[in-house]
């Protein structure tokens, strides 16, 4: 292959002759967006995005689809490359229909995840949920107590019946970490040596500080007042926002390095010029403290105040004359603070003067409600006039009667007065409460706006003076919520971050495609189910105090109502190409704006969910299923504009022969298609990746098990992979979840006096088994115990249980249930493949016999399939249909007997000479020297010897002991064995079926059937295998240790939970020999790793010290099982023997005098189909086979 010489981008690169542009600019990490292309597939070219510019070529090429050429000069990023991506990402999204994020994240000022913690908080993983909070929000106890919550007036669900209780959850959380002995503290980055000052120790500054510290900055905070908290502590009552609230939050900011200084105030203890000498840059929150003056005749009278200053005063206890008549004038939520706390201050009649309708009010609902319980009178449409004074005090209010005229800018009609209609109150105190306003003094070198704040430019922050930032109450518009001064603070925070690093980079509202046709209609299935009531003091209990009202979410009530969560927002939008695109290339699709497309189809797959709302037809999901799993259950159907991505004749997936990969979900750019994940409410989280081994069969793929907290979320391929390739079956994609926390098994449990089991501690769990094992030993001899073992448990597992049982029970009974003994293992010398995975993919002939590869072992079956799309000839031996029959030269369904195969030894016997590497080879063509081929068997014998390199595959689970040996006899004596591309695999039933074999679990488990049928065995311990239960009736004592309340367990006396693989690490062996490491993705739900509880029980049993970690097991296994040598020194996956070669039997066969074994070919069946033990399998492959 002749090399080219290129360059890309001003770099000189080098490719090969006849791979594309994309191909050498990957190759190079050379980055060009693509949406269509996958190297697996056919090339497309349908989205445009990897467009580039060539010297010398009049138009853009594609370069997925354009082959290299030597001398090319290559540009990635021109304008003209940028403008044609922009025009194809824009006329994507044309008629893209979905939500990026949903309305409730939208609306939050503070863009808080309020889908994410929410669906967090249902799924019970409330330390997770309070982190993502956090991302945002760094006072969630304070704001999910006091914020008007505009994402719950955005919330869908109120259009079923009533919004998601957002802000309620979000306290829920934030009370939870508070409350607990490891509050979340967010890590900090490395120090910068940058130091920075916030001016205002509110929501705002706190919050800034919180981020500015995540970035690894000095933060000094200056607040005016003793303690920092800013209008959350000296602006809401008590009653709604306890001050230990605040301080446990204020505490946190503090505890991450923040210097605090109180009682300070620019202009007075502090000039803004100290802080340009002597800090890199400067953050400006200081709220809005002054009350918007009523502008009314009497307002400098003693007995008015503003709200503002009212509830100051209320809550540092300074002295004021309160009376027992009090007017409020204002609508909002500080005027129904001002009202309720003056209730609670003694008032006897409290009033609040509103100039509109209580329609019109733009308080909460709830503090309108909860003031007229504590006996606030309203008076509506009322605007006062002028105050009046009697004995040099306000005494009366003059009101004037209003109606309402037409809408004005706000969209609420205005208040007219009514002539001639005045109306007088007496009072003792009057409090303002129209609006708030900042005092600037000491800011003089700050530009201001004509209403008085810091002028600064929305995207960065930035005011008029170098360095000197500001946000919330105190910039351009004036006050608003606390939540938009921490949305400012977290944007501005990110600004100030790059002004340090010496380039400013302004905020930029990521653009979102929303929906906006949704109407009732839409959700009109769904059930009714009104939120959660939030428990509450009663109006007697609370109108004479402080205490807080609400008295908080239980438990039930906090999940029950996020589980009302309609889930609006894409769940691949943190891996959608599109979103990333779209925001990289600043597209502005309005200007295609024209037909859309409603077409949401929701099929009604147990794993596969599908929205062609949001195709942009890019023919992955289509090709992937045709192209690389040979499948077709998608399609382009229709023409044109309406071409649509579904299953040919309106079929829904799972009628069709969709064998549930998950490849189309893999590779779809835009969540078109996604998984059904398989938690209890499906929310867009970001996750930790744990890389393992799926537990299922024998291959090995690897596979990314993605987490948040405890939570098992799903399982994606891992395309670096060299057993898979990115690729994986419906077992290894969706049958991930065996660590459902809902049904598993947390607790031990021991059978009682009534006959039931119940619930017992772990030491009582672990010492009745071991304690009864070792009493039976002892009662009747070693022989009287046996253990049982699965081949799903790791290496190290297997280990220990083994040493348990023959140490410290001193058995040899130690069996698995689920392995097959004789085999290849009497020819050959191993019970194990002699070739590897990838040379499937370059043989010349490859025999299929007794294998439904693509259903039970189907990445190994996809490379028997490239093999065939290269040339490879295959014939397939099999008592039924399997999709590999499709790909055959010829499909063969023999009688139940070994007559076929015999045909082929006896034909491959006639034709080679004699191996000189064997044994018994007369006894062997003695037994068929009278044995006549049928015309099958000698087409097939005479394709395998003709073929250079010829390979035999089998399933260990299909296939009979007697009917492998043959094979294996075949391929000795016709020397197709112990050479490249030639051998056998032998498909093993279980993930780790190879290590259990190699380990040594050699007892036949018909042995164990027998001793407790004729009751010489007393006593059995099961780890992780379900049996029938006929074997199990003369038992003295059964214990079982195993993830789920299985058959087996419900017959045991003694029953331990088991975790799964993802809560283990370890090592396992496929069936090509490969040793690869397992991880734990996830915390052990029960406490206890399962080489734990072996450890435990040898302890009990008299080991003098425990293993103290798993690497120390795998020590032991490398020096028990000689192929494994030195194990524990390698961390990447490795082939037995280790520092031998990948292939078996190069040197001779693992004999001690390296000959096979030949003998006799005895009458029998060729196929046995065997019951698997794993009782995760077991139950999941009823959901497949409902597909």
């Amino acid at each position: 292959m002749s090399v080219i010489h290129l360059n890309i981008n001003g770099k000189e690169v080098r490719g090969n002759a006849g791979q594309t542009i994309l191909d050498i600019a990957r190759d190079n990490k050379i980055d060009i967006p693509t949406m269509c292309f996958d190297e697996r597939v056919e090339i497309y070219g349908s989205c445009g995005m990897c467009v580039v510019e060539v010297e010398g070529v009049p138009k853009l090429l594609r370069s997925c689809a354009t082959t290299a050429s030597d001398g090319m000069i290559i540009n990635t990023n021109t304008e003209r490359v940028k403008s044609s991506r922009k025009t194809a990402l824009e006329l994507l999204l044309s008629d893209h229909v979905g939500d990026c994020k949903a309305p409730c994240v939208l609306a939050c000022p503070g863009y808080t995840d309020c889908q994410g913690y929410v669906g967090l908080a249902a799924n019970m993983e409330y330390r997770e949920g309070l982190k993502l909070i956090k991302e945002q929000l760094p006072l969630p106890a304070c704001i999910g107590r006091v914020c008007p919550h505009p994402c719950e007036d955005a919330c869908r669900r109120q259009l079923v019946e009533e919004p998601i209780s957002i802000a309620y959850l979000k306290s829920f959380l934030a009370d939870i970490d508070l409350a607990s002995d490891n509050v979340f503290i967010p890590e900090l980055g490395e120090p910068t040596g940058k130091k920075i000052a916030i001016v205002g120790g509110g929501p705002g500054g706190l919050s800034a500080a919180y981020f500015l510290r995540v970035a690894g900055h000095e933060v000094t905070i200056y607040e005016q007042m003793p303690e920092m908290g800013g209008m959350l502590r000296y602006g809401i009552p008590e009653y709604r926002l306890p001050g230990s609230v605040i301080d446990q939050e204020v505490a946190i900011v503090e505890k991450m390095g923040t210097r605090f200084v109180n009682n300070v105030k620019v202009g007075e203890q502090l000039d803004l010029s100290y802080i340009q000498n002597n800090f890199d840059a400067c953050y400006i929150s200081v709220g809005a403290w002054k009350s918007t003056p009523l502008r009314l005749e009497g307002e400098d009278l003693p007995g008015v105040i503003g709200g503002i200053d009212f509830l100051r005063k209320a809550t540092v206890n300074e002295d004021m004359r309160i009376g027992e008549r009090v007017a409020v004038v204002g609508g909002g939520n500080t005027a129904m603070d001002a009202c309720r706390t003056a209730v609670r201050l003694g008032a006897k009649e409290v009033y609040v003067l509103y100039r509109r309708t209580e329609a019109e009010m733009p308080a909460e609902l709830i503090e309108i409600k909860e003031a007229k319980e504590e006996g606030v009178q309203f008076k509506f449409l009322v605007s006062p006039l002028e105050i009046i004074e009697e004995n040099g005090r306000a005494a009366k209010v003059k009101l004037q009667k209003m109606e309402l005229g037409e809408e004005d800018a706000s969209g609420r009609r205005r208040p007219v007065p009514i002539e001639g209609e005045i109306e007088y109150i007496d009072v003792d105190l009057v409090i303002g409460a129209i609006g708030q306003q900042s005092a600037l003094e000491g800011f003089e070198i700050l530009e201001k706006t004509k209403r008085g704040t810091i002028a600064v430019d929305e995207s960065s922050y930035q005011t008029n003076v170098e360095g000197i930032f500001a946000g919330g109450d105190v910039i351009n518009e004036g006050a608003n919520i606390a939540i938009k001064a921490i949305g400012d603070a977290k944007r501005a925070v990110g600004v100030i971050n790059s002004y340090l690093e010496g380039h400013v980079i302004p905020y930029r509202r990521p653009y979102v495609v929303e929906r906006t046709h949704l109407t009732s209609d839409h959700y009109s299935d769904r059930k009714k189910e009104y939120r959660s009531a939030m428990p509450h003091l009663s109006p007697e209990e609370r109108s004479n105090n402080f205490r807080e009202v609400n008295k908080g979410f239980s438990e039930e009530d906090a999940v029950k109502d996020a589980m009302r969560c309609l889930e609006c927002g894409c769940h691949d939008v943190f891996e959608c190409k599109l979103y990333n695109y779209a925001n990289e290339y600043d597209v502005e699709p309005e200007k295609f704006d024209g037909e859309v497309h409603y077409r949401e189809d929701d099929d009604s797959h147990p794993f596969i969910v599908r929205n062609t709302d949001k195709c942009v037809l890019c023919g992955l999901c289509v090709r992937v299923c045709d192209q690389v799993m040979d499948n077709g259950a998608l399609g382009l159907v229709e023409r044109g504009f309406d071409t649509i991505v579904k299953p040919a004749l309106d079929l829904k997936l799972a009628e069709t022969g969709c064998i549930a990969c998950g490849q189309c979900v893999s590779v779809c750019p835009v969540g078109a298609i996604q998984e059904r994940l398989q938690i209890d409410k499906s929310v867009p989280v970001e996750t930790e990746v744990t890389r393992t081994v799926c537990s299922f069969c024998s291959v090995g793929c690897n596979i990314d098990l993605e987490t948040s907290g405890d939570m098992l979320y799903r399982a994606i391929p891992d395309k670096e992979s060299d057993v898979d390739k990115g690729l994986l079956c419906v077992k290894g994609r969706f049958g991930y979840n065996q660590a459902n926390q809902k049904t598993r098994l947390a607790k031990p449990l021991v059978r009682r006096e009534n006959g039931q089991l119940g619930n017992a501690s772990w030491d009582e769990g672990l010492r009745m088994t071991a304690k009864t094992m070792q009493s039976l030993k002892l009662q009747y001899g070693p022989e009287a115990v046996a253990v049982a073992i699965s081949d799903r448990y790791t290496n190290e597992e297997i280990f220990i249980a083994k040493e348990f049982a023959s140490r410290f029970l001193g058995t040899e009974n130690i069996t698995s249930f689920n392995r097959n003994y004789g085999g290849i293992e009497e020819v050959l010398g191993y019970d194990a493949s002699s070739s590897t995975f990838n040379e499937i993919e370059h043989a010349e002939f490859i025999l299929v016999a007794g294998a439904h590869m693509m259903k039970d072992h189907t990445i190994a079956a996809l490379k028997v399939k490239k093999a065939v799309e290269k040339g490879a000839r295959l014939v397939v031996v099999n008592e039924g249909y399997d999709q590999i029959n499709d790909w055959t030269e010829a499909t063969i369904c023999p009688d139940n007997n070994l007559d076929l195969l015999k045909g082929i030894l006896k034909v491959v016997l006639d034709k080679v000479e004699e191996p000189k590497n064997v044994v018994g080879y007369q006894e062997l063509k003695e037994s068929l020297a009278d044995f006549k081929p049928r015309n099958a068997a000698i087409d097939i014998a005479e394709i395998y010897l003709e073929s250079k390199t010829s390979m035999i595959i089998f399933d260990e689970n299909l296939l009979t002991s007697e009917a492998a040996k043959i094979l294996a006899e075949i391929a000795v004596v016709a020397g197709k064995i112990g050479k490249p591309r030639r051998g056998i695999i032998q498909l093993k039933p279980k993930n780790n079926s190879q290590g259990l074999a190699d380990l040594g679990i050699n007892k036949p488990s018909q042995e164990i059937v027998k001793g407790i049928e004729e009751g010489t065995i007393k006593g059995l311990l099961v780890f992780g295998e379900d049996i029938p239960l006929e074997y199990l009736d003369n038992l003295d004592f059964l214990a079982v240790h195993d993830l789920y309340l299985t058959p087996t367990g419900e017959k045991a006396d003694v029953v331990l939970p088991a975790v799964s693989y993802a809560e283990s690490t370890g090592s396992i062996t496929n069936s090509e020999r490969r040793i690869q490491r397992t991880y734990t993705a996830i915390p052990p739900l029960t406490g206890y790793s399962n080489w734990e509880v072996v450890n435990e029980m040898m302890y009990i049993l008299g080991r003098t010290s425990r293993y103290k970690k798993v690497e120390e097991l795998t020590e032991q296994v490398s020096k028990s099982v000689p192929e494994y040598t030195d194990l524990f020194k390698f961390k990447d996956p490795t082939f037995w023997p280790i520092y031998g070669k990948e292939i078996l039997y190069t040197e001779g066969f693992a004999f001690e005098d390296g000959k096979a074994r030949l003998s006799a070919v005895k009458e029998g069946m060729m196929f046995e189909k065997r019951v698997p033990t794993d009782y995760v399998e077991k139950e999941f492959s009823k959901v497949v086979d409902e597909i």
